[in-house]
């Protein structure tokens, strides 16, 4: 188990949860969204997104692939595409951004080239119709209108690349049979039943906590930490929680009850709490809460009054999910076999 911490901030009293040492405050709570490769399907990666910089001999190449160079204002370009759509709005998000804009171009790269190997093409009045469906944006994401009728024939370009792309995958695909069955569906409903939670009803709770004295020293801080690993160690092992609880807990008021804090419904514990007992099992531990006054860490001990969506209602969405899971398992299949065989050389940028 890793022993991670919570970190809440300064307590201030909150008379509901007067039974609860380390929990007692109103948190706001801090939620780091991880910007990366899950945030975008396929389709948007190779299909969507699309490297239409005009070609400029002073932009520096970043990545060749199989010969073909990839140049920094594509990436660029690329990113700023892919950040709007995410609203990634951090410095440490845009970072992110351009690292997953490289990997993503260097994809599609090499899926045109597979493309073009398995002699996959598409009739010309079908790209152009293709692309004319597409809207050209600026750097802001404002529309540029068009100055003719006619498709730029670099857009014609790369809409035959995410066509040729679309097909050759669409083979790979029904080859690999990715669309559920009703069977594998059910399995997923009741293998997965705690993500269609309808109503949580009630969760109940025993924790074991230990105190901090006023302004405590680095090491008072240490020695307090400490105790609570080897406790936490001691609750995963143990069979009886209520008596480790009675022994070992420092809460005045919960510890002679084995640590039990009762019942509560979503929205009656802090934020962060409330998020971690609703998402913890019956029988399991959280992780380690570190507050101002001192350590604890909280088991769910029953659960009471839940109800979930029928699977008839979310029948539908699973297959959505288990699709999009299904093909994106092909893709990155796909593109590991193919990055195995190719030439890609990296260039440094100074």
């Amino acid at each position: 188990m890793n022993h991670a911490t919570i970190k809440l901030p300064a307590a201030r009293p909150v008379a509901i949860l007067t039974a609860i040492v380390f929990s007692i405050v109103p948190v706001a709570a801090q939620v780091v969204t991880n910007i990366g490769p899950a945030n975008i399907n396929w389709q948007q990666r190779f299909l969507g997104i699309l490297p239409l910089v005009k070609p400029d001999p002073k932009d520096p190449v970043v990545v060749t692939v199989d010969g073909h160079p990839i140049t920094a204002a594509e990436i660029n370009d690329y990113a700023k595409t892919e950040a709007r759509l995410i609203n990634a709005t951090s410095t440490e998000e845009s970072r992110a951004v351009f690292k997953d804009a490289t990997e993503n171009l260097i994809g599609r790269q090499l899926l045109i080239e597979e493309a073009k190997r398995r002699n996959i093409t598409i009739p010309e009045p079908q790209v152009v119709a293709r692309a004319n469906e597409f809207k050209l944006t600026g750097l802001s994401g404002e529309e540029v209108s068009k100055t003719s009728s006619a498709p730029d024939p670099q857009l014609l370009d790369a809409v035959r690349g995410s066509m040729m792309i679309e097909k050759m995958l669409d083979d790979e695909f029904r080859a690999a049979k990715v669309r559920p069955t009703d069977a594998q569906i059910d399995q997923y409903y009741n293998q997965h039943k705690d993500l269609f939670v309808k109503d949580p009803g009630e969760v109940r709770i025993s924790h074991i906590a230990i105190k901090l004295p006023e302004n405590p020293t680095d090491a008072q801080r240490a020695a307090a930490l400490e105790k609570i690993k080897k406790l936490y160690k001691d609750a995963e092992k143990t069979k009886d929680f209520a008596a480790l609880a009675r022994v070992n807990s420092e809460d005045e008021r919960s510890a002679p009850k084995g640590g039990d804090l009762g019942y509560f419904r979503p929205g009656q514990l802090p934020p962060v709490i409330d998020k971690l007992v609703f998402s913890t099992p019956v029988g399991h531990l959280t992780q380690i809460i570190d507050s101002n006054i001192g350590y604890s860490f909280i088991k769910v001990t029953e659960r009471r009054g839940e109800t979930y969506s029928p699977l008839s209602e979310v029948r539908s969405k699973i297959a959505l999910v288990m699709l999009d899971y299904n093909e994106d398992a092909v893709v990155k299949a796909l593109l590991k076999k193919l990055a195995r065989k190719a030439k890609i050389d990296f260039t440094k940028v100074s």
